[in-house]
């Protein structure tokens, strides 16, 4: 008996490729961090007078929207980050809280700008397409670097997953956006900080909930 569950233990694992194991969450966090601290010290090092980072505390709406910003983030990376590894169902629930939490705190804080306190300043033409292309493009790096961690892991709900990811790095480009941006009006950081994530979201939830339900499958 012995010797046959042993034959049919190797025939089952032939075919099996050997598998690279994850690397501890805390590590994989820091990985993400260090790679969102990297770009955004190059793009503000790229600018002499960064208005974002030297206004953060001059402007109330700006702060509370860049903190909304800087949750949705950290929640929505230790949520998928969190969801390919078995066991850290709880983590992966609670990073999803804060992530949409941080999404209404940033948003609300601009709409509250604009009907509340009036702060409703037009940006110059172009300025909010500008800030969600640079948005989009500098969450590509850190997007990738989620991605790598995804599809190593086993995500028990790839849909999401793949839909946290995206909030994930569309959230951390666009709070590098908000830190070196010219343009500090509610409606603006709306259109051209806040949507990134959203869009991000939008567009890359189907194709990357494929590829993960095949990595899974």
């Amino acid at each position: 008996m012995t010797v046959d569950s042993d034959r049919l233990i190797d025939g089952l694992v032939d075919d099996l490729e050997p598998v690279k194991p994850l690397p501890p969450l805390r590590s994989a966090i820091a990985i993400v961090l260090a790679v969102w601290a990297a770009v955004l010290g190059v793009v503000l090092w790229s600018q002499s007078y960064p208005p974002g980072a030297n206004h953060l505390l001059m402007d109330s709406v700006y702060f509370v929207s860049f903190v909304g910003l800087l949750l949705s983030a950290l929640g929505a990376t230790l949520s998928t980050l969190a969801g390919s590894q078995p066991g850290r169902d709880g983590l992966e629930t609670s990073g999803l809280i804060v992530s949409f939490v941080g999404l209404v705190v940033a948003a609300g804080v601009c709409v509250y700008g604009i009907i509340g306190l009036g702060l409703d300043a037009p940006s110059p033409p172009g300025a909010d397409a500008m800030c969600f292309q640079k948005g989009a493009f500098l969450s590509l790096l850190p997007g990738g670097v989620i991605l790598s961690f995804l599809v190593r892991g086993w995500a028990s709900h790839p849909i999401r997953a793949a839909l946290l990811g995206l909030v994930a790095a569309g959230a951390i480009g666009a709070s590098i956006v908000h830190l070196s941006c010219d343009f500090l009006g509610p409606a603006h950081l709306m259109a051209g900080h806040m949507s990134v994530p959203i869009a991000l979201a939008i567009v890359g939830l189907y194709p990357l909930g494929i590829l993960l339900r095949r990595v899974r499958g």
